[in-house]
């Protein structure tokens, strides 16, 4: 659990890194790139529901609390793969990989 929390919680530092210090200058469908546009709003629903799932379970590891963990945890990797084409080309493969290795923690978390 404790691995897999600071994986999670690495992932949500990288991502909010990138997101806030980084711009693309060109306009794309998905409104990346506009001026005031701010990536974290796109994944704040699941990031929201991820940290109270983490801290639900972190409270008691019941059965029900890790599938809700487990969930939520789904849900925020899913809205922030969703989001690659917004990220940077330079930082793109670094984010991808700590998607990708989240994914691994999650999923070898037993329930």
């Amino acid at each position: 659990m404790i691995k897999l929390s600071h994986t999670f919680f690495a992932l949500a530092l990288v991502t909010a890194a990138l997101f806030l210090g980084c711009k693309k200058e060109d306009n794309n469908p998905n409104g990346c790139g506009t001026a005031n546009y701010n990536y974290t709003l796109e994944i704040q629903a699941e990031a929201q529901a991820f940290s109270d799932a983490a801290a639900a379970y972190a409270q008691d590891q019941s059965t029900a609390n890790c599938l809700a963990y487990q969930s939520a945890a789904q849900a925020y990797l899913d809205a922030a793969a969703d989001l690659d084409n917004c990220v940077p080309s330079a930082q793109r493969p670094s984010y991808l990989q700590a998607i990708a290795d989240a994914q691994v923690e999650l999923d070898a978390l037993s329930c």
